[in-house]
């Protein structure tokens, strides 16, 4: 019996060895390396998150100041445009204004003279009655405006029949000429349908009468 169970015990101690033995060989094996700490990862991703930020924030504030650096600048040229138009509307009007005295003058003798010959008068005064006017201005100095339906026969019978005049219109209705007298010469318009006359004293050392009917816009040729 001794002998049977000895064996049997040597086999059950090499069977407990050898297990020992592979669980200190199993227990020497380096461990399994840690996994890596996410902590760098974090930090990495919040520090590209902070500097994306501040770089819209950078960009949100650049946007900002060129927005209101071109709003200043559109604030600042408007009223420029607007102060650089008043003067033209202000000239426009002046240019073609008249005076008061002027304007009464006009609307009698609008029919025979041009509106832009009693723009460029100063003045226009009455003689001897509200149908007779002197009328004057620096470009086109002082002409004489009167509405009388003998006058103007008188003076259409003078204008065409003497030697010493020249006409350039005579359509019944309206004469268009001057009479000479030496150096002296009379530009002289009527219109007999409203018995309305004009007249202008002129040298003719100066100024052809001709060029200065046409200058006056009493006569186009």
């Amino acid at each position: 019996m001794l002998k049977s169970r000895k064996p049997r015990i040597m086999q059950l101690t090499g069977a407990v060895f050898l297990a020992a033995t592979l669980v200190a060989c199993g227990n020497t094996e380096e461990p399994a390396p840690e996994p890596a700490p996410e902590t760098s990862t974090v930090t990495e991703n919040t520090e590209e998150t902070s500097e994306t930020s501040e770089e819209s924030t950078s960009s949100e504030t650049e946007s900002s100041t060129e927005t209101s650096e071109s709003e200043s600048e559109s604030a600042t040229a408007e009223p420029s445009e607007s102060e650089s138009e008043e003067p033209t509307e202000t000239t426009s009007a002046s240019s073609g204004s008249i005076s008061e005295d002027v304007e009464d003058a006009y609307e009698i003798f609008g029919s025979i003279a041009p509106r832009e010959l009693f723009e460029k008068f100063d003045s226009c005064d009455p003689v001897g009655n509200e149908n007779n006017y002197n009328c004057s201005g620096p470009e086109v100095g002082q002409i004489q405006f009167s509405k009388s339906s003998n006058r103007a026969t008188q003076t259409t019978q003078v204008l065409t029949e003497l030697r010493s005049s020249t006409v350039l219109e005579d359509s019944g209705d309206r004469v268009v000429g001057w009479s000479t007298l030496g150096s002296t010469a009379v530009l002289t318009v009527v219109d007999n349908n409203e018995g309305l006359v004009v007249q202008q004293m002129l040298s003719t050392d100066q100024e052809d009468p001709e060029d200065r009917l046409i200058e006056l816009g009493l006569y186009t040729p």
